[in-house]
């Protein structure tokens, strides 16, 4: 029942890898297919608890389904005569949305605006989204949630069917739709929902794909018509699901003979996050398909024929939309995962066909939420003179850029300044940028990660880029000074040699909690030739706890981070000073109390409510991530709170607003929020649990410390005690000897910098 030759040469393993030993330990479970004579997926969901990955399907089936008489492929059911609809359908739409940023962007507005006009809609975003952005679905949608489940968006159809909105109020629907956000809506849906309720068909989508039509620039690739596709391609076995006829799950609607299926609901019903979004395509898109083809429910499309796969990503799909497709695929326009040529003029080539589409909204959205390298790359595929396709090279890994940066020459006034994933700079960074932004003398190269730039820079001799680009990765080689807010291995792709480039860090934070750097193990600390610090006393608690860090790469210039954070209003960055105009704006007058946490939520106050309430106050949430499932923010939202904030990232460029206009300061050991005391802020420390419980011995003396609370409760009465005294910030103190906390620390570290050249 396995295939060992063609098992390895279909899942292209290493030579002397042993394909039964492969199966058995890994390849079952990302649904590796063993032979033709066995299919895997169907046998797991028909015999096995598919939510259940603790029993191997074949193993199974050869120790005790075929001894019970269970069948190791699906057998195949007669044709059903399709259902040819009397009268317009009533539809239900199940929506499965996810903003990375807990936005409903204005592009997911038009498309459901328009899809209401065809269906109830239903709508919930796998996250936590942002307060009040469910009411802006409040017009034109049944229900609307923001429910965190990381199973894409089969996880939210089945959330929706099974829970939210249920089964049993789903069956007065004569249509069902499955729609997702990955698709921009380019014109109305009214030819698509005309010609499909005339056809007779138990389920549809607008078009159906098989890697057995692939797309070929050698070779007619021209669309076949449907009839025949299925002639050609429903019923054998293949090695891999992407090669069975398939309809694409971005917009699927199924009628009732399929929607009463025990099965059908079966796989719905029992969705589960997966390991890798490969998985959700062949469990759930594929497989249902699969399903539903074996069980002889009959399948239709709006575009006539099966054009070459996948044509929404191919060179075909203008051809697509001048034939009346309604949508365009978000990652086609961003990725171009198929290279298509030319693309970066999409815009263009699509408002010839389309002209009352909204490009605007959607190049905006497609710049917020695509990596800058991707859509860098995306558009850069050509055709060459022969006529033959150009793809351009893309940044190299491993060996590739250990070769490049040796053979390239480094600048010690080439500082190379990483943006955050948030796409940010650190506090600390941005405070060094600033202070050499007109300094001509200084190339300042600002590398891009997962966003674009969310700050506003100016300047001379200043390069953004992507660092995952060839052209990034060119320019940060050429980096003498290599700035940091973290270890270099979590900033730079490459361990890059300290012999050829400067390593020098920002800083850790305030040294007020016991264990100040928890997290050292296992990070890279030996490359930094220079590491800022806020005093002598905290110089000797890093360099007694950081493995491979001498007293000697410690720089008492004070912490950068906080130059911001103290300067005047007027001498701040002025995308910081909007930042922070706004925030007061929005407070207007209020306290606001910044809930700043790394950790997982715990137990909230119970009368943390109606102390809001009582004194008027905003909470705002600020973690790492607000769409976790056990974040704060997500417990926050069930509270009730008269005011709440969204202070994230995702919300806000830069923490330093947040610093200078909170009243209060809540967290567990985050030590971004710990420069809160470098302002007189009132810090208040969830104890208990946390991991910096412990003595406070060796810590260095005269910092203020955070007001301790054991207990949720605790943190109310502190509160209470805070708003008597009209939240008063304390006195800042220093230790005797350390620089002080007057805006200039930027200043003391850049000169370091430069006196680096002269080694």
């Amino acid at each position: 029942m396995l295939d060992g030759e063609e098992y390895s040469l279909h899942n292209r393993l290493r030579r002397g890898t042993d394909p039964t030993r492969h199966f058995v330990e890994e390849g079952w479970r990302s649904l590796r297919t063993p032979s033709l004579r066995f299919d895997l997926w169907n046998y797991w969901v028909e015999h096995l608890d598919p939510t259940d990955d603790s029993v191997n399907p074949l193993i199974h089936y050869l120790l005790r389904g075929r001894h019970d008489g269970l069948a190791a492929l699906p057998a195949p059911s007669p044709p059903r005569p399709p259902i040819q609809l009397s009268r317009p359908p009533r539809r239900a739409a199940l929506f499965a949305g996810y903003d990375r940023d807990g936005l409903i962007d204005d592009t997911v507005v038009a498309y459901l605006t328009e899809l209401s006009r065809h269906a109830d809609v239903y709508y919930l975003a796998d996250g936590v989204l942002r307060p009040g952005q469910l009411a802006r679905l409040a017009g034109f949608t049944r229900g609307a949630w923001s429910v965190p489940h990381g199973a894409y968006d089969f996880g939210s159809f089945s959330l929706l069917a099974r829970d939210l909105v249920g089964w049993q109020r789903l069956e007065k629907y004569d249509e069902i739709v499955l729609a997702n956000d990955s698709c921009y809506l380019l014109r109305t849906l009214d030819d698509v929902f005309d010609q499909m309720s005339g056809r007779a068909c138990d389920w549809w989508s607008l078009q159906a794909t098989s890697m057995q039509h692939d797309e070929s620039y050698v070779r007619d690739d021209s669309p076949i018509p449907l009839a025949e596709a299925k002639q050609r391609f429903v019923g054998p076995r293949y090695w891999t699901d992407d090669r069975f006829l398939h309809l694409s799950s971005y917009f699927l609607v199924f009628r009732r003979p399929v929607l009463d299926d025990p099965g059908f609901r079966w796989r719905l019903d029992t969705v589960t996050p997966q390991a890798e979004k490969r998985l959700v395509i062949h469990k759930y898109e594929v497989g249902i398909s699969r399903y539903l083809v074996d069980a002889g429910f009959e399948f239709d499309t709006f575009l006539p024929d099966l054009w070459a796969f996948h044509p929404l990503y191919g060179r075909h799909f203008f051809e697509l939309v001048e034939r009346g497709f309604p949508l365009v695929k978000r990652n086609f326009l961003g990725e171009n995962p198929r290279h298509v040529a030319h693309l970066g003029d999409w815009e263009e080539r699509l408002r010839r066909l389309v002209p009352e589409a909204p490009y605007a909204a959607m190049r905006v959205h497609l710049e917020r939420v695509t990596p800058p390298a991707l859509l860098h790359d995306a558009h850069r595929a050509g055709v060459d003179t022969d006529g033959r396709r150009h793809i351009p090279p893309r940044a190299t890994r491993g060996f590739g850029l250990r070769r490049l940066d040796r053979e390239t020459p480094t600048f010690s006034h080439w500082w190379a300044f990483p943006a955050s994933p948030s796409g940010r700079l650190d506090p600390g960074l941005r405070a060094v940028f600033e202070e050499v932004r007109e300094d001509p003398s200084v190339h300042k190269i600002v590398l891009t990660r997962a966003r674009p730039l969310a700050d506003t820079l100016g300047g001379v001799r200043v390069t953004v880029m992507p660092m995952d680009t060839p052209d990034g990765q060119a320019a940060m080689v050429r980096c003498g000074a290599l700035l940091s807010a973290e270890t270099p291995d979590v900033t730079y792709p490459f361990p890059f040699p300290r012999g050829r480039h400067d390593h020098v860090h920002l800083g850790l934070g305030l040294p007020v909690l016991a264990d100040p750097l928890s997290a050292s193990g296992g990070r890279d600390w030996g490359r930094l030739l220079g590491l800022a610090v806020c005093s002598s006393g905290e110089a000797l608690v890093r360099a007694a706890t950081i493995p491979d860090l001498g007293l000697e790469r410690t720089w008492v210039t004070g912490l950068p981070r906080h130059d911001h954070l103290v300067l005047e209003l007027s001498l701040l960055p002025a995308d910081l000073r909007d930042a922070e105009h706004h925030l007061r704006e929005t407070l207007d007058g209020r306290p606001l109390v910044v809930w700043w946490a790394r950790g997982a939520a715990r137990p909230i106050p119970a009368g943390l409510a109606a102390w809001a309430r009582e004194h008027d106050a905003v909470i705002g949430v600020r973690e790492p991530r607000l769409d976790r499932a056990n974040g704060w923010m997500r417990a926050m939202v069930d509270l009730d709170l008269p005011h709440l904030l969204d202070l994230s990232d995702r919300a806000l460029s830069s923490p330093v607003p947040v610093h200078r206009v909170a009243a209060a300061v809540v967290t567990d050991d985050d030590p971004h929020a710990l420069d809160a005391l470098a302002t007189g802020v009132p810090l208040l420390q969830l104890t208990g649990t946390a991991p910096n419980d412990g003595p406070e011995g060796a810590l260095p003396v005269g910092w203020a410390r955070p007001i301790k609370c054991e207990n949720p409760d605790a943190v109310v009465r502190e509160l209470t005690v805070l708003s008597t005294a009209g939240f008063a910030r304390h006195e800042v103190t220093v230790p005797a000897g350390a620089p002080a906390i007057d805006g200039a620390a930027a200043r003391r570290f850049a000169h370091r910098v430069r006196l680096l050249r002269d080694r």
